[in-house]
């Protein structure tokens, strides 16, 4: 349990620094909650051809997405945070969206990018209907061997896009989808 703790910590702080960036840092609420009963993900088969994706509300999300695409497809998020961008100018957001948290930092083009996708909790799984907890053999049986290994991380990659599980005494940690650079 204490190492849950740690992970889940561990996991919010690597998602925090994501999102913070450099300078000030301003939470902002969302002005409409988000509806939750849509937060489920179903069990769509993995994009091909276009790397790994999370579906959220019937709406598929990858890292890479545009921000504005985003937000039309989910809506207001249930909280809003950002702050100054340290890798260009612009501003980095994060959007919680019941278990996710979706970071979106400025692209090439100027306009923002989802950059990582982090699912908080057991309560959403992957398309492929990996979540937290899980063990990995599970994690083995849906998305194979093909994994790279740096420490207790376990990371797949399709196209630009990475998923990482990070995985202690057999249990997935964490879940994290971000962009390949």
């Amino acid at each position: 349990m204490k190492k849950r703790i740690m992970s889940c910590v561990l996991a919010l702080c690597l998602s925090a620094s994501l999102a913070a960036g450099c300078g000030n840092k301003e939470d902002t609420p969302a002005t409409t909650p988000a509806v939750t009963s849509g937060q489920e993900t179903t069990k769509a088969p993995a994009s091909s051809g276009s790397g790994f994706h999370f579906v959220l509300k019937d709406a598929s999300i990858a890292p890479g997405m545009d921000q504005e695409d985003l937000l039309a497809a989910l809506g207001d998020a249930d909280k809003t945070f950002e702050a100054p961008s340290c890798a260009g100018a612009g501003t980095d957001y994060t959007f919680t969206y019941g278990s996710v948290e979706i970071t979106t930092v400025p692209g090439a083009s100027g306009a923002n990018e989802v950059s990582a996708i982090v699912l908080k909790d057991d309560l959403v799984s992957t398309p492929e209907g990996i979540s937290l907890s899980m063990s990995m053999e599970e994690m083995t049986k849906a998305y194979g061997d093909g994994y790279t290994v740096s420490g207790s991380a376990y990371t797949y990659v399709k196209d630009k896009v990475q998923l990482q599980f990070v995985i202690e005494n057999d249990e997935i940690t964490s879940i994290q989808y971000m962009i390949v650079e």
